[in-house]
């Protein structure tokens, strides 16, 4: 009776597991939540909010004069404006732009910067962690 070794059959086990994930596609489009304000941690006594929209467009802002917006205000070209409104004092900057899809990973058009999905709640944009509001 022949004996086989377990080391080769516990290498082939591990190596079939690790390669596994390599090869699935990648859903992280789905994860995203369209429509809605992300919001980041304090940072520095300021947020960044970020929304994307299912068209194609993205409204980003970096603000200290409000902890929180609602969809339609971010989408307002009188942003900056209605943020003076709610507090005289502070900055704020706001920027707009399109993004594309591209092999399911998530890229603004202008400087090719990734948004990428960390689960259906959070999202990661330019190194800042954003939370669904």
């Amino acid at each position: 009776m022949k004996k086989t070794s377990t080391i080769p059959k516990i290498l082939l086990t591990l190596l079939f597991l690790f390669c596994i994930p390599s090869f699935g596609g990648s859903t992280l489009d789905s994860n995203i939540a369209y429509n809605k304000v992300y919001r980041t941690d304090r940072i520095a006594d300021s947020y960044h909010f970020l929304l994307l929209e299912k068209s194609g467009k993205y409204y980003h802002l970096h603000t200290n004069k409000t902890t929180t917006i609602t969809p339609k205000e971010l989408k307002s070209s009188k942003i900056l404006k209605n943020l003076d409104k709610k507090q005289s004092w502070g900055q704020a900057f706001a920027s707009k732009g399109d993004f594309v899809r591209e092999k399911g990973k998530i890229y603004t058009k202008r400087y090719w910067d990734i948004i990428k999905a960390i689960s259906t709640k959070k999202i990661k944009y330019l190194n800042k962690t954003y939370t669904l509001q």
